[in-house]
Formats: structure tokens, C-alpha cells, sequence
């Protein structure tokens, strides 16, 4: 066998307090595509085992079991699979292609409105907001520990829709990931605050601030940026161009008042 490699961290035990929940235990595990040089299949590669495969290397594959009451068959690794590093495998540019296709399918995006007609995976795009919305995304397992900012824009890959009797779902699925979408923007940064909600030194490392545009807007930044915002600011708005992801400033650049 000869396989693609992709890391798949799974969360086995989690940390619950009022509404939101923190992992207590992750396991590192791998995604891989193997192949015999004629077909392709999926395994789960586990922590305890990412240190005996290198993507690329072909391999004899023994004590694994197969699961499922007819073919095509799921091949289960488990503590007592060995592999046995073994001679190059050739196989076909379209049987590589296949197995890209496996480890990351197709995303398409699909408008919000037209989510109930879509089949399969799908993709959908908007708004962060609170207490109502359009549509209701179900982020589950290890994709619901990733951030989100109220207001701020994100793609989320991989979903799958649901009617119920009373509202469409989108679900998340195994592949699912958050993307925030990075733009470049002239803006004036009129004044900042601090985490704990007023106007106070900015200079500690690693503080996340929340900063206030000219337009009305707030976006957030990493105080780790170049010259204290008190110090700045205190000389009049900062015109920048900014590299913004999300509602985070990514990098930042001061320009000529």
C-alpha cells in the first residue's frame, strides 16, 4: 500500500461550563488514502500509529480487520496493525487524482436560499450574528472549537442539509472547516480599547484589542503590533492599510496622514 497523509485531530473528552465547551483531551490522529496501485480506499491512522507511516513510503499493512456486511469494506487499523515498510509502488496520475478527491471533496458553494435543493456536501458563506438568523449551521466536534466573532464573515466547507418537520438544518460533516475570508482595506483607526472594556494601556504582549474605526466599525488586533495604539493614537486617528481576516487585523501598515 501507498497512501496520502492528512491530519484529523479528534476530541475524546470535553470540558463543559454554562454555554461553551473546551477539549480536555485530543487525540492527533491521520487521515490517509491508501492504494495497491489499482484502487483506492480511506483509513484512520491513530496517534498511537502516525509515527510508523511517512506519506509517500509504500507499506505491507497486517493485523487490521474489515468492517461492514458487504463490499466495499471498511478497513479498520487498530493498537495491533503493523506496518512493514516494503518495495515502490507505480500507479497512474488519474488514480492520484482519485485519491486527492477522497481526502478533500468537492465544496461547492451554495447560496443560502437554495441549501434545501442541494445534495451531498455543499459549502455556504455569511454573516456571524446573534440570536436570530436565516439559516442555522450545526457546527459539531472539533470544528465548534473554532472562533467566531459576531459580525464577522466566514465560509463553512463541507455541510450537509436537513429538513425536519419544523426547520431546515445544515449540519456539519467530517470534512468541515471555517474559512475567514482575508481582505485589504484602507482604514482610520480612531481609538482602542482593552479587553476589559476601557481605554488603558495596550502594551501588554499578546493582548487581543478591539480597535474602533472611523466608520463606526470595531476590529480586532494583536497588541503585539509594532508602537503602543495609546502612544499613536494619542497623536490623532491612524490612516492604515490593513490585511483583515475575519474581524481580526492580520497585519497592519501605517500610511501618510
Amino acid at each position: 500500500m501507498k497512501g496520502l497523509l492528512e491530519d484529523t485531530p479528534r476530541v475524546v473528552s470535553w470540558s463543559f461550563e454554562g454555554s461553551s465547551a473546551s477539549p480536555i483531551c485530543v487525540k492527533q490522529n491521520k487521515t490517509a488514502i491508501i492504494s495497491d496501485g489499482e484502487s483506492i480506499t480511506k483509513i484512520v491512522v491513530f496517534e498511537s500509529l502516525v509515527d510508523k507511516v511517512v506519506e509517500g513510503e509504500a507499506y505491507f499493512m497486517c493485523g487490521h480487520t474489515l468492517m461492514g456486511k458487504s463490499p466495499p469494506y471498511t478497513i479498520n487499523v487498530g493498537s495491533g496493525t503493523q506496518f512493514f515498510r516494503g518495495s515502490k509502488i507505480t500507479y497512474p496520475a488519474e488514480l492520484k487524482t482519485r485519491a486527492e478527491a477522497l481526502l478533500h471533496p468537492a465544496l461547492p458553494l451554495v447560496p443560502l436560499h437554495q441549501c434545501r435543493e442541494q445534495q451531498g456536501l455543499m459549502s455556504v458563506e455569511g454573516v456571524v450574528i446573534e440570536d436570530q438568523s436565516s439559516l442555522k449551521v450545526s457546527l459539531w466536534r472539533e470544528v465548534a472549537l473554532e472562533p467566531l466573532i459576531v459580525g464577522e464573515a466566514v465560509r463553512v466547507t463541507h455541510v450537509k442539509s436537513q429538513r425536519t418537520e419544523y426547520e431546515l438544518l445544515v449540519n456539519a460533516t467530517n470534512w468541515t472547516k471555517i474559512e475567514k475570508q482575508q481582505t485589504s482595506q484602507d482604514i482610520i483607526i480612531v481609538g482602542v480599547l482593552d479587553e476589559g472594556g476601557a481605554t488603558s494601556s495596550s502594551s501588554s504582549p499578546g493582548k487581543i484589542l478591539e480597535v474602533l474605526l472611523q466608520s463606526g466599525e470595531t476590529l480586532q488586533i494583536q497588541s503585539s503590533w509594532g508602537p503602543s495604539f495609546d502612544e499613536a493614537i494619542s497623536e490623532g486617528p491612524l490612516h492604515v492599510k490593513a490585511s483583515v481576516e475575519g474581524k481580526l487585523i492580520t497585519n497592519i501598515t501605517i500610511k501618510n496622514n
